[in-house]
């Protein structure tokens, strides 16, 4: 420059040009300074131009500033939910409701309990809040589902029952007759099932008792109702005494004189009939007139009384065994057959009397000794029912007036749980594939009941909305004692005390103390609000997203960040004085960090009385960290373009995204017959599906709908990941080691197949694949040779298909649903490498 100076002409002349001969030149040191100040104030001007701008600034406060003249408020650190699930103290071996002595039957679990995950290595403890004081019970810690009591099917193939009580008295060896409904092909009667008992167990110690009989089964045989009288599904009849008739043990005629043979004897027929006989006269079972047969048993047995059932068996021709029932009974005394002793004399219905009366010495008479009953099995079956009746099966009939598409659903549940409206309660158990699921509800209301056979106390719980989980009724729980908590912290001081109400001061300003503020879950077009209680003497203010136009003498306030992260409350009016009058109770934290896993939460940090452990059955979701630059950027062009009204599918979708908890979203339209369903895939911050029955997808739901023309359907769904498998045969630079050119694959490959680089429901093709890897540095060759996901095949163009979200409709019921979008994405441990050779 100097050079440039001395060489300048001016007036025919460079007057110049001995100019900064000198180091001490005042002229220099001039021109040096303006020089410096010139390019210090282009530098800035620059800079200032570029802050001015959203692409360019690289300066957080001045695109705070810059958007929020534009309406948009960056979304700070935003806190996850959880819903935790106490179960309160019993006794142990005792029935649920039974509480500890000394311990209240009504818990009250108190508003900000912390409880903290236990941090594994290297990890630190996460603490979470309770949000609000909830009264719990020993009752609620998890109740059961009640089902419909079902008797066990009875068949030839039966080898083995279990009998209500410990009363039954079967032995081995006995006989019984179990019911086993109508007949085969229909008619009259009754199917019974004629058994030997082989063992006995008595469980007397098992809930219920029982009596569990291993059997030897034979055919079923048919009895009229009159015989077996008084029966119902799943009669036992035990048959615990055996007799046999009078004659059984009668000696052998022809070793008796021949004097008492021509005299008792039956003459011989033919020409032989001058020879003595060889058989008893008379020698049947007992006398048969038109409608009765009466016999003579082998002694005195007290079990043959009128109206007991007897059960006939014969050795010798005739194998199917016989059901008769004693009308009459008497002890006697009879001599015949060269026996004499006392015995009972029964009468039996004439109808067995030809198939039996000749087998004098080969039948047995079982005789009845107790009845007892099928044990019950609660039914097996999917939950909840469609529309549950009393009894925890299917109702009789529909809901008068009102069809099923309107009803939400309900359950019934054991026992009186009065739980109160608007409870949030969680449903875990098993599907019929056997995959634990959970999913949260609402109760709208808990109606006791007392229904079934035999009646048994219930309780109706009629949930907000269907859900949309179906479990196995013998896994499934309902956990009452829910609470729902978040990843923020009160701090330890509780109440802070901001300052002094000046009436001179407008729109006055105070600084919290603690920071970060913590943001919670809240209705409204952001979802999210901030965790804070502000009162002025004593009065509680309202909290506001802007104070612009509001009347100074108004009582609300709203929060505003500083570029320090500092939270200050800025009031509408003007304050009245007083020492010490401005208080607020606040909560602090927030950020991905809450977003934990179920089962994570499991330590109570401070001990109450009554309450014995805690955990969070659902994940902890809808956290999310503070916005950074680009995010800002693209989040307050999103803004202003809906303005918090949305019409076009990329509105839903701008809208969505910038609601709290809400990582990833995709807006499709659907139509069934002339109506338009507007369907949105969602992810969480966490990139994960959205936990079933999570107030996330209920809360954007209805945001949605305030803010989108009336009528408009929307639906909001998950979705379900489909985690590739990718093997290559890579050939690399032999001059780069082999291990850096694999991790530079699997980099780029998660790049762009990654979870939050693939769009929903997009099919992924092999050239896609080889593609990225072969824009890698060191890969001279490559070759695909396993492309897969689960449950989806290669097609012949080798693509892998990724539907989107579809509308099915069950053909059994008719009921329309809706299949949720697919998401292929591929991990760095799911690529596998071999080597390329030619």
């Amino acid at each position: 420059m100097l050079d440039r100076i001395g060489r300048s002409e001016a007036l025919h002349g460079r007057p110049l040009a001995s100019l900064g001969r000198r180091v001490d030149d005042p002229a220099v040191a001039l021109l040096a300074a303006a020089a410096g100040a010139h390019h210090v104030l282009g530098w800035t001007l620059h800079r200032l131009a570029v802050d001015s701008t959203l692409p360019g600034t690289e300066d957080r406060e001045a695109l705070v500033r810059l958007t929020d003249m534009l309406g948009y408020v960056p979304r700070p650190a935003i806190a996850a939910g959880a819903l935790l699930a106490f179960t309160i103290d019993t006794l142990p071996g005792t029935p649920v409701a039974t509480a500890v002595p000394g311990v209240p039957d009504v818990v009250t679990i108190p508003q900000s309990l912390k409880v903290a995950t236990i941090p594994e290595q290297g990890e630190l403890p996460v603490t979470f809040e309770t949000d609000a004081g909830v009264e719990a019970r020993a009752g609620w810690n998890a109740l059961l589902p009640l089902r419909a009591p079902v008797l066990p099917e009875v068949s030839d193939k039966t080898t083995g029952i279990e009998v209500a009580g410990v009363a039954l008295g079967a032995r081995i060896g006995d006989r019984v007759l179990v019911h086993a409904g109508a007949p085969a092909g229909g008619g009259p009667g009754s199917a019974w099932l004629p058994a030997r008992v082989t063992a006995v167990d008595v469980a007397a110690g098992a809930d219920p008792p029982r009596t569990v009989l291993t059997l030897a089964a034979g055919h079923l045989l048919t009895a009229d109702d009159g015989l077996t009288a008084p029966q119902q599904p799943g009669t036992v009849i035990l048959l615990g005494q055996r007799a046999q008739a009078f004659g059984a043990t009668a000696p052998d005629i022809t070793f008796m004189p021949d004097a008492v043979r021509w005299e008792h004897g039956r003459a011989r027929p033919g020409p032989l009939v001058e020879l003595p006989p060889i058989e008893w006269a008379d020698f049947v079972m007992g006398t048969v007139t038109d409608q009765d047969w009466t016999v003579h048993l082998d002694a005195v047995h007290p079990e043959a009384a009128p109206g007991r059932v007897v059960l006939l068996e014969s050795g010798t021709g005739n194998p199917q065994p016989g059901v008769a029932r004693i009308s009459a009974a008497a002890e006697t005394a009879r001599s015949a057959f060269g026996l004499s002793t006392r015995c009972t004399v029964v009468t039996l219905g004439a109808a067995l009397a030809d198939s039996f009366n000749d087998d004098v010495q080969t039948t047995t008479l079982h005789l009845e000794t107790a009845r007892g009953t099928l044990l019950a099995h609660p039914q097996d079956r999917v939950l909840p029912v469609t529309d549950p009746g009393p009894d925890g099966g299917p109702a009789p009939a529909q809901h008068p007036g009102f069809p099923r598409e309107n009803l939400p659903d309900r359950l019934y549940v054991a026992g009186h749980a009065a739980l109160p409206p608007g409870r949030r309660v969680i449903l875990t158990g098993q599907s019929a594939e056997g995959t634990t699921l959970s999913e949260a509800a609402t109760v709208l209301r808990a109606e006791p009941s007392t229904g079934g056979s035999p009646p048994q106390a219930a309780t109706l719980l009629v949930f907000d909305r269907d859900l949309a989980t179906r479990w196995t009724g013998a896994t499934l729980s309902v956990l009452g004692n829910v609470v729902p908590a978040s990843h923020a912290q009160t701090p330890s001081s509780g109440t802070e005390t901001l300052g002094s109400g000046d009436p001179g001061v407008p729109l006055p300003r105070f600084a919290l103390t603690q920071a970060p503020l913590a943001r919670l879950a809240a209705p409204g077009p952001r979802g999210y609000a901030p965790a804070i209680e502000v009162r002025v003497d004593d009065r509680r203010y309202e909290q506001a997203d802007g104070l612009d136009g509001d009347d100074p003498d108004n009582h609300r306030f709203r929060v505003t960040d500083r570029p320090d992260g500092v939270a200050e409350v800025q009031f509408a009016g003007r304050l009245p004085s007083g020492t010490g009058n401005v208080v607020a109770r606040y909560r602090v934290g927030g950020g991905s960090a809450g977003n934990l896993p179920g089962g994570r939460l499991n330590q109570i940090v401070t001990p109450v009385v009554g309450v014995g452990s805690v955990t969070n059955p659902l994940a902890a979701e809808g956290g999310s960290d503070a916005e950074s630059l680009e995010e800002t950027r693209t989040g307050a062009a999103r803004t202003i373009r809906t303005l918090d009204r949305v019409v076009s599918l990329a509105d839903f979708e701008a809208f969505a995204r910038s609601y709290r908890g809400v990582g990833k979203v995709s807006a499709v339209e659907l139509r069934t017959g002339l109506r338009r369903i507007v369907c949105l895939t969602l992810a969480t911050t966490s990139l994960a599906p959205p936990v079933a029955g999570s107030d996330l997808v209920s809360d954007l739901h209805d945001a949605l709908v305030s803010a989108a023309p009336p009528g408009t359907h929307v639906r909001i769904a998950g979705f379900v990941d489909l985690p590739m498998t990718v093997a290559l045969a890579l050939a690399s630079d032999p001059a780069l080691p082999r291990p850096d050119v694999e991790a530079a694959v699997r980099a780029a490959l998660v790049r762009d197949f990654g979870r939050p680089a693939r769009p929903f429901g997009t099919a992924v093709h092999r050239s896609q694949i080889i593609a990225t890897v072969q824009g890698v540095p060191g890969v001279t060759a490559v070759l695909l040779t396993d492309l897969r996901a689960p449950g989806v095949a290669e097609d012949l163009q080798g693509r892998l298909a990724c539907p989107g979200p579809t509308p099915v409709t069950d053909p059994g019921t008719g009921i329309a649903r809706l299949e949720p979008a697919r998401l292929l994405s591929v991990a760095a441990s799911d690529v596998t490498f071999t080597e390329l050779t030619v």
